[in-house]
């Protein structure tokens, strides 16, 4: 059957007589039965036809608690409090109660501010939210002090150890994964004369720099990798996986073994990866991407006990075998840094 004759038969499907509402109906039912699994599926159904139907949002809301899928079921109260689906202080109370169980305390406060500061609660349940806002800015007090606290024995002993001095790579690696955990920015100094070091592992060096972009340090930062220096604002960087030799090189690698190789695109794809790691922010292929997607190929047929002529790549791609020689062989060394590590 052709997609215009399928797409006809759908349109001339004929609906029985207020199916929605026996679907609620139905949804209603099993939920005073606590069939919370086959109420929600009811009430999706009845909501692929009456979308803003307030017993069915309501009954699939309240089935979505009871199963436990307390996501959808804050999402669904997200959005029927912005259509005024529903009855209002009955959508905020089942709201209330998801991000309790989210542990969400942030945002129910300040929800619980706003019901208070716009005299949306009624008076006989004002006290009521007076004691749960307490609760949550509690709670949040109790998170925040634990944060400052954990943090506090971090600095400490970071403080007596050195950042990384004197320490063995196992050692930088620990001190770089408490550097997570904190504000870096009163240790900026030691992790620029790290990213400078000549014997520096790059590999820790690419750590230290995700850490400097994701916390939005925006004052400029220099790097040192295999003799080249590259400066940049860590905070304007793109995920590793967003620069441009990584997707550059990757995409011909899809284009010229997505089909004709997958397995091989695979391995090829890992070593990209693995290396574009060490290598950001820098890019080492100068522009040459499709030299460095050749070398690739060459590189993981060589892993796969295969032996690849770069005689015969150079010229199907029409690029000088000189240039991917050296590509190649640079690649084997950057290996030899990469391959224990990642």
């Amino acid at each position: 059957m052709s997609g215009n004759e399928k797409q006809s038969k759908k349109d001339n499907i004929i609906l029985f007589p207020n199916l929605a509402g026996r679907l609620v109906d139905k949804g209603l039912d099993h939920l005073a039965k606590k069939d919370f699994r086959q109420a929600a599926s009811l009430f999706s159904q009845a909501r692929d036809l009456e979308p803003e139907n307030p017993d069915l949002n309501v009954g699939l809301v309240v089935s979505l608690v009871e199963l436990g899928y307390y996501p959808e079921a804050k999402g669904l109260c997200k959005e029927l409090l912005n259509k005024g689906i529903g009855d209002y202080f009955q959508v905020v109370n089942i709201y209330l109660m998801v991000l309790l169980q989210l542990n969400e305390h942030e945002e129910m406060a300040s929800t619980i501010r706003a019901l208070l500061e716009d005299d949306h609660i009624p008076p006989d349940k004002i006290e009521h939210f007076e004691k749960m806002l307490q609760f949550s800015e509690r709670v949040l007090e109790e998170k925040q002090s634990q944060e400052i606290i954990k943090e506090e024995k971090i600095h400490h002993e970071i403080n007596k150890e050195g950042l990384f001095e004197e320490k063995t790579e196992s050692g930088i690696l620990r001190t770089i994964s408490r550097l997570t955990e904190v504000n870096v920015r009163p240790y900026v100094p030691e992790i620029k004369r790290f990213l400078l070091e000549e014997n520096a592992n790059p590999f820790y060096k690419t750590l230290l720099i995700n850490i400097l972009r994701e916390q939005e340090y925006d004052k400029e930062v220099e790097v040192l990798k295999f003799n080249e220096r590259a400066r940049f604002i860590p905070s304007s960087l793109g995920d590793v996986l967003e620069s441009p030799f990584f997707v550059e090189v990757s995409g011909l690698a899809e284009a010229h073994l997505g089909q004709e190789n997958p397995t091989l695109l695979e391995m090829v794809t890992s070593l990209i990866e693995r290396h574009n790691f060490i290598f950001y922010p820098n890019d080492p292929s100068k522009g040459h991407y499709l030299e460095w997607a050749v070398s690739y190929q060459i590189l993981a047929e060589e892993y796969q006990g295969m032996d690849p002529e770069i005689e015969q790549f150079a010229g199907i791609y029409r690029i000088e075998v000189e240039s991917v020689r050296n590509i190649v062989s640079y690649m084997r060394e950057i290996e030899e840094i990469s391959y224990p590590i990642i």
